[in-house]
């Protein structure tokens, strides 16, 4: 074998290998899965199939969505006033501009090792957050662990509890899928093992959203493992409020979370400066500045400028943002109806493909994108990518693989 044939079959025999650690590090610090990003796009151009990996990118309606999404971030800068803020902007698709890096690099025959890689991540992350509530609430007098201080109770090791949450969701949905023998060949009693680890750190992790999340792919979960609809309805109606009562009831922290809800929407009217409170305010702000340009949105940048002059008098003691906590109302108040149609695409074709899981999984970040901008958040918007470009990816193997 020549010197450029053996480089080349060390960089096809790297790919799966990379596209497994870029998942196991989803949920720790977002610049190693941009390291390992490099390297899998280096081995990606060594590996002699370039051209043929291009042709099935510009097949692909998926990737051609996702191409179209970032594009239009970049012809928003034509019309943003503050291109500082607008580069930031742009700068955050980051993730989606890799997309089609993962998906060309991915194959089904991998799929297991990947969501394995992810889970173990995941686990990691979560045996250190027990020990940081466990070194919180239970033994203070144990040295502090590795954790990311943005709240008294936050307890996520690396990334905040905004983004771990969800995070969080996708690791045990997917074990559960395992634990139920939804798919071939996995490990049950390990999938077990990690689902209640998961949804354990989940309970505590003050990640309201994430549990929306979880909620909306649990429900897919159910229709999974039943084919009869009528079936599955009665196991969500049944299961689903009897999981939330006993959450409530066995976790003090979750049970304080979920009261301040109604709290914050009671007290709404005369303080609106609560955290819920704040939510309304963005979205019913973002929803105004959006309506007055609803085509083509203010442009990348323009989001917090617009939103300050939007904001009415009444709530004027509420803080400014950059983010209406919404990924819909982020992505029409600066692209507009150009945006949203190109972010429903991506939805609409990755639904298309793979096999169940990715349904499931499209479904919880549509669901919690109502709530945060997950797609706008590094370590989310980098999982989406990620998990979504491993599930649908179709089989390309030749010779080499």
């Amino acid at each position: 074998m020549s010197a450029l044939h053996a480089l080349r079959a060390r960089a096809t025999a790297a790919q799966p290998w990379l596209l497994s650690a870029i998942c196991a590090v989803l949920a720790l610090k977002v610049s190693w899965a941009y390291a390992l990003s490099f390297f899998l796009l280096a081995a990606w151009l060594l590996d002699g199939r370039v051209i043929a990996k291009l042709g099935a990118i510009v097949r692909s309606p998926l990737c051609l969505a996702v191409i179209a999404s970032v594009l239009i971030y970049l012809l928003a800068m034509a019309w943003t006033a503050d291109t500082a803020a607008g580069w930031k902007m742009v700068g955050r698709q980051t993730p989606l501009m890799l997309f089609a890096l993962y998906w060309s690099s991915a194959e089904p025959a991998d799929r297991e090792r990947h969501v394995s890689a992810f889970l173990g991540g995941l686990a990691v992350c979560a045996l250190l957050a027990h020990y940081n509530w466990l070194q919180l609430h239970w033994l203070t007098e144990l040295p502090a662990g590795i954790r990311v201080v943005k709240s008294p109770g936050d307890t996520a090791p690396f990334v905040d509890r905004i983004t771990y949450a969800p995070l969080l969701a996708l690791g045990a949905y997917l074990a559960l899928r395992r634990a139920l023998g939804l798919t071939p060949g996995a490990r049950r009693g390990a999938a077990t093992l990690i689902a209640a680890l998961l949804l354990a750190n989940l309970l505590f992790s003050g990640g309201r959203a994430g549990l929306v999340m979880f909620i909306a792919m649990a429900i897919g979960l159910a229709f999974e493992a039943f084919h009869a609809r009528r079936r599955a309805l009665l196991l969500c109606a049944a299961l689903l409020p009897l999981s939330l009562l006993a959450a409530y009831q066995t976790s003090d922290y979750f049970a304080q979370r979920v009261d301040a809800i109604g709290t914050d929407l009671h007290s709404f009217e005369q303080n609106p400066n609560t955290s819920v409170g704040q939510r309304m305010v963005y979205w019913a702000t973002s929803w105004a500045v959006f309506t007055e340009h609803p085509l083509i949105g203010v442009g990348s940048g323009d989001f917090q400028a617009e939103y300050t002059r939007a904001k009415p008098e009444k709530w004027a003691m509420t803080p400014d943002s950059y983010n209406p906590h919404n990924q819909y109302l982020m992505t029409g108040v600066t692209t507009g109806l150009l945006g949203l149609a190109a972010l429903a695409a991506i939805f609409a074709f990755a639904a298309r493909g793979g096999d169940a899981r990715s349904r499931t999984v499209l479904a919880g970040f549509a669901v919690v994108c109502l709530f945060e901008s997950y797609l706008w958040r590094s370590n989310t918007a980098l999982a989406f990518a990620v998990l979504v470009a491993v599930l649908t990816a179709p089989s390309r193997a030749g010779p080499g693989r």
